[in-house]
């Protein structure tokens, strides 16, 4: 055992001194503890080494030394497991157990030593164990992690490459449908990974000191800018039609939720707007989508089954070009919510496109500008919408 000679003694010794002197300085006392706890940490690796050897935990009725360890030291089953093979690590490294007896190398620095002797190799490790203790006598526990791991990658560059191969073989992504919207689940390689997250990174960041969303809302803004970016600029035609969202909606439900009716009608006859690729979106979201959306209506005779196209209407963007860069302009490129400092990610109808709104340039003040987050508060219903006025509904 490392405890049969004098220096576990000494250090804890010199630890209690430390404390009963009224004379040797805080820094010093720190100095002392923090050596009598790494000299106490390797003599318990150790302990519990030699308890899981003999099996001696059985006689307290354990099965093993992390239960063991669990109900008598009352410490996690990973710390005891971990303590077990830093003692093997000492074996193993005979240099690092005498630094750590000694109080030289914290017990997170033996944890590097371990992930060595695992990761590059034991007869690699053997070969670096003086280089590497000189490092970790002078070096935080998570600069000799780094300087382990850039071993083991340069050793080991074919380990580097066979897991970009199998992260190809199982990379998949897919949207799962569930009552409030999609849950995505899947895997992506190492290049497809990097590349989203550097997109992701690169427009989820706050752009100035006003910007108060949370990264969770930075996130999912910058994931529904890409998304919006691509169907508008990136993606093929298909016969003619670039991708978009389709929102079906029957022209009686629009009427009634234009009327604001939608929900007093009893009309066996009126069905839900229909989100393409989702399924039945409720009148709030509708009049959200169709706020800033292209209407394409379409005039179909129905006879039973059959439905037949009379005439399909022109697609028509409700803010232009040149209105939504006016709006920008007069409002400094700021949402128009009062008190909110978001930039304007939407163009929206003072009076909705559903109740009877224009879009004409002659008549600005119909549209304004709001960030995404207010913009949909708007249309649920949760936010006074009245530009100055910064009452909630």
């Amino acid at each position: 055992m490392f405890g049969e000679d004098e220096t576990t003694i000494t250090t804890l010794r010199d630890a209690a001194q430390a404390l009963r002197s009224v004379t040797t300085p805080d820094t010093e006392t720190a100095k002392a503890l923090k050596a009598a706890i790494d000299v106490l940490t390797t003599e318990l690796s150790v302990v519990l080494a030699e308890i899981d050897e003999t099996e001696a935990h059985e006689d307290d009725g354990a099965s093993s030394i992390a239960t063991w360890g669990r109900r008598e030291l009352h410490q996690d089953a990973g710390r005891t497991r971990q303590l077990v093979r830093a003692a093997r690590t000492f074996r193993d490294l005979p240099s690092v157990g005498e630094a750590a007896r000694t109080g030289e190398l914290s017990f997170e620095h033996v944890n590097a030593f371990t992930f060595a002797l695992k990761h590059v190799g034991h007869d690699e490790t053997r070969q670096l164990e003086g280089p590497l203790l000189d490092v970790a006598k002078t070096v935080a526990p998570g600069e000799l992690f780094e300087k382990v791991r850039n071993i083991r990658d340069v050793l080991h560059g074919d380990d580097l490459d066979k897991a970009w191969l199998d992260g190809m073989e199982k990379h998949d992504i897919r949207l799962k449908r569930c009552g409030e919207g999609f849950v995505p689940t899947g895997f992506l390689d190492i290049e497809t990974g990097v590349l989203f997250k550097t997109i992701m990174n690169s427009l989820s960041i706050s752009r100035d000191a006003d910007d108060d969303r949370t990264l969770a809302e930075r996130r999912m803004d910058a994931f529904t800018d890409l998304c919006r970016s691509v169907l508008e600029n990136g993606l093929p035609a298909d016969n003619g039609i670039r991708p978009h969202l389709f929102v079906t909606v029957e022209a009686d439900t629009l009427k009634a939720i234009a009327d604001e009716s939608a929900q007093k009608a009893l009309d066996l006859d009126l069905k839900p707007a229909h989100l393409e690729g989702f399924g039945p979106i409720g009148p709030q979201l509708l009049s959200h989508l169709l706020c800033g959306a292209e209407i394409t209506p379409i005039l179909v005779k129905t006879i039973g089954r059959n439905t037949e196209v009379l005439d399909v209407g022109r697609s028509e963007r409700l803010a232009t070009l040149k209105q939504a860069k006016a709006i920008r302009h007069r409002q400094n490129a700021r949402c128009a919510s009062p008190g909110c400092h978001h930039p304007i990610a939407h163009n929206h109808h003072q009076v909705w496109w559903t109740h009877g709104g224009n879009t004409d340039l002659d008549d600005l003040d119909d549209l304004d500008g709001r960030c995404r987050k207010c913009h949909a508060l708007i249309h649920a219903g949760k936010l006074d919408a009245t530009r100055g006025s910064p009452q909630t509904v």
